[in-house]
């Protein structure tokens, strides 16, 4: 019998909905992404430990890998952890988890994360780059690296695809930096979430295989992305079938359009319609997993081969760089949550200096065009009161340059 091991489910009670604005001015970046925005439908599903382990039932889950937030203050990872550690104790035979960190923090998240390593977590994540301020040539950033090295275990980190429609939570971390981060450190368990956002598919070119040897991909949110069957055969046209973990992002909604409720079934329905080989199929719905996370021994994959995210739709004004559809110089009043970084600063040179002191990018590279400034904002630790004074300095400063 498969066992099935969901390597990617995150804790959302629902008592976390009751005040969210509260909690977007303590978390920024995953407040926006769990809150969503008034111009775009929200994906994001709550559910108790106890519902996740009756759906887990019901969909035949063995374990679930519960994986932290990247959450911006180290006060937040901390709870955060401290959950996870409950559900985990409760559940032994059923919740692993890892744990999160703000590498930022220093000595303190190295001291959080020996805490939660020893207790028995299995690893570290999700982290998220981006969203945590905190680039991946942080020293901050690299003391964690190593310190999975040391004990062992993976870290996973938030990847997002660098093309096509924005979403809320697409990164704006280039595919290249998780890249460097491999050849920096490739004796580092890396597990790329949500299918690497592509990076999978370079290794196809020999080198790159070698390069990311030991690096794992996650499916969590697959629906929201890609066509299921087609983004599996041509995962496994390009990489060995051991280093894909089957992952749901349970609780998100990743089908939006007929899903109102949590549930892992409709993807693991999907997964089994494509009818992969029997042993394919048993390594990535859970035996991967379990090699990876020591539940059983098995090598490192190796570097040969034998064998949308919260948001469905595009933002109005962002499919074509440097383009404000509506937007004109005069009233004032004309830049808008959604509106991109780039775009704005292009149309309004005045708002240059603003982005710049609240230190969000406005150039296309490393500040991609489709970015909104609501994100670009709360990745920078910037709550809902200071979005909208942001908003009121862009106006301002496109005002003084009005004819």
């Amino acid at each position: 019998m498969t066992v099935r091991i969901d390597a990617h489910v995150h804790y959302t009670p629902p008592e976390m909905a009751a005040d969210l604005a509260a909690f977007a001015e303590q978390e920024p970046y995953w407040g926006l992404l769990v809150a969503g925005d008034q111009a775009m439908n929200s994906v994001q599903g709550w559910a108790t430990a106890e519902r996740m382990i009756a759906d887990m039932d019901a969909a035949g889950i063995d374990r679930v890998v519960l994986m932290g937030e990247y959450r911006q203050q180290h006060e937040g990872c901390v709870s955060r952890n401290d959950e996870s550690l409950a559900i985990m104790r409760r559940w032994p035979e059923r919740v692993s988890a890892f744990a999160v960190v703000q590498p930022k923090a220093g000595r303190k998240a190295l001291d959080e994360l020996k805490r939660c390593l020893d207790a028995g977590m299995a690893g570290v994540g999700e982290l998220g780059p981006y969203g945590q301020d905190c680039p991946l040539d942080d020293s901050g950033f690299a003391a964690v690296a190593e310190t999975c090295i040391r004990y062992g275990v993976p870290l996973n980190l938030h990847v997002s695809e660098e093309i096509g429609h924005f979403y809320l939570g697409k990164s704006t971390t280039p595919l290249l930096h998780y890249y460097g981060l491999a050849q920096r450190y490739p004796e580092l368990k890396l597990i790329l979430a949500h299918w690497g956002g592509g990076l999978l598919f370079y290794e196809i070119m020999p080198e790159v295989r070698r390069t990311l040897k030991n690096v794992w991909y996650d499916t969590a949110g697959s629906p929201l992305l890609f066509p299921t069957e087609a983004i599996f055969r041509t995962a496994l046209q390009c990489v060995d079938h051991r280093k894909l973990l089957y992952g749901s992002d349970y609780p998100l909604l990743i089908y939006p359009k007929k899903q109102r409720t949590p549930d892992f079934r409709p993807f693991l329905a999907e997964i089994a319609g494509l009818r992969l080989e029997p042993a394919v199929y048993d390594d990535i719905m859970g035996r991967n997993a379990g090699r990876l996370l020591g539940l059983e021994n098995s090598h490192a994959p190796g570097a040969s081969r034998v064998s949308h995210m919260p948001g469905t739709s595009e933002v109005p004004g962002m499919s074509v760089p440097g383009t404000l559809p509506g937007a004109s110089r005069d009233p004032v009043r004309a830049i808008s949550r959604l509106m991109a970084v780039s775009a704005v600063a292009q149309a309004w040179p005045e708002t240059q200096r603003v982005f710049e002191k609240y230190r969000i990018p406005w150039r296309d590279t490393p500040a991609p065009y489709w970015e909104p400034i609501v994100q670009a904002a709360a990745a920078r630790g910037w709550g809902p009161r200071d979005q909208q004074r942001l908003l009121d300095d862009l106006n301002a400063a496109a005002g003084e340059g009005s004819p």
